[in-house]
């Protein structure tokens, strides 16, 4: 089965999206879905089976979001058909495989271990490893600045990113009692 699939309220006219491609679609069904929530998708890709051939002008007509596009296509890819983009010419598979390359670098722009905050520069491993035991024994934090030779705010951040508050300064009753 060879479909050619439109959602038209995603982009121009669906006349439009097919003229440049007509020797490409010849003998195609065409399926056009003016459903907001792409029921008409759904529906073909369910019923997608293995050597199947499905036709879309472009990407966003398989999905509002990316990741609603990577599932249409992985469900089509999956059931053994053939996805392929009239206006660009790349099949939906090479698509997969090049998202899926990306999802395995590392992210550059992930969470840095500071949690937004400035870094510091003088707070080695050791230093930061003695503020951590410091503060848990109930150190005040002018005495361990004093200690590890840093500032009192460097301190107050490494305490602040690990998340270190003493025991001494727990409050007795919100712990509770034994007895």
């Amino acid at each position: 089965m060879r479909v050619v699939y439109i959602h038209s309220t995603s982009v121009s006219p669906a006349a439009d999206l097919l003229d440049g491609h007509a020797a490409a679609i010849a003998g195609a069904r065409v399926l056009r879905d003016t459903s907001a929530a792409q029921a008409g998708r759904d529906t073909l890709l369910t019923l997608l089976a293995d050597g199947d051939e499905l036709l879309v002008p472009d990407l966003e007509h398989l999905g509002a979001t990316s990741s609603m596009i990577l599932a249409s296509l992985r469900r089509a890819v999956e059931a053994g058909a053939r996805v392929t983009l009239l206006q660009v010419g790349i099949d939906g598979a090479s698509i997969l495989r090049a998202a899926a390359l990306l999802e395995a670098l590392p992210d550059a722009d992930g969470p840095s271990p500071r949690r937004d905050s400035r870094p510091y520069r003088r707070a080695t491993p050791e230093r930061i490893a003695e503020i951590l035991a410091l503060s848990a024994s109930g150190m005040p934090i002018r005495v361990i600045a004093e200690n590890v030779g840093l500032s009192s705010g460097t301190v107050m951040r490494v305490r602040r990113i690990h998340r270190v508050l003493p025991h001494s300064s727990w409050p007795s009753d919100c712990l509770g009692s034994a007895d």
